[in-house]
């Protein structure tokens, strides 16, 4: 018995946790000369990205979901729309974009892989997987570096902020 009351607690303390907050929207902010917010529909609005199959490797080399697709706009796309705020050529060297989810994981990319190299191709904000929106649980807007050797670290469930910065 004390063992299902356990059992009982825990659940409850991990569905009522509020680090697991559906992201309805994600906010670009930073060094941009527009701050934005995007929801699922506006994102539908801007140019249309659809991946090929992929699996999901985390960290230690374990395969974590086959995925048939991804469906959504690349990263460079959106901060495009926000127009980055720099003085000078050079500085795109020291730009980077903090991505950050509503459980506060975060992950880092450059300036220059999104925007001068193959795997800025494959970064992608996604509202869809496998066909499907995705579900609550899942946070309605995420984002993955398809082509990252192990893809799993920047996976981002429940994207809510992409913050522009400068090094």
């Amino acid at each position: 018995m004390k063992k299902i009351v356990l059992v009982l607690v825990l659940a409850i303390n991990l569905f009522a946790n509020d680090n697991y907050k559906i992201s309805t929207e994600i906010e670009v902010s930073g060094l941009v000369e527009n701050s934005i917010k995007l929801n699922v529909k506006e994102l539908e609005k801007m140019s249309y990205f659809k991946s090929g199959s992929t699996s999901v490797i985390c960290m230690s080399g374990e395969t974590k979901d086959n995925v048939e697709s991804y469906e959504g706009v690349l990263l460079r796309d959106i901060v495009d729309k926000a127009i980055l705020k720099v003085n000078s050529r050079k500085e795109y060297n020291n730009i980077y974009f903090k991505v950050i989810s509503t459980d506060g994981y975060e992950a880092i990319f450059s300036y220059n892989e999104v925007f001068n190299t193959k795997l800025g191709e494959n970064i992608i904000v996604f509202y869809k997987k496998n066909g499907n929106y995705l579900e609550d649980y899942q946070g309605k807007i995420a984002l993955i570096s398809i082509d990252d050797i192990k893809n799993g670290p920047r996976h981002i469930k429940w994207l809510k902020k992409i913050v522009v910065g400068k090094i």
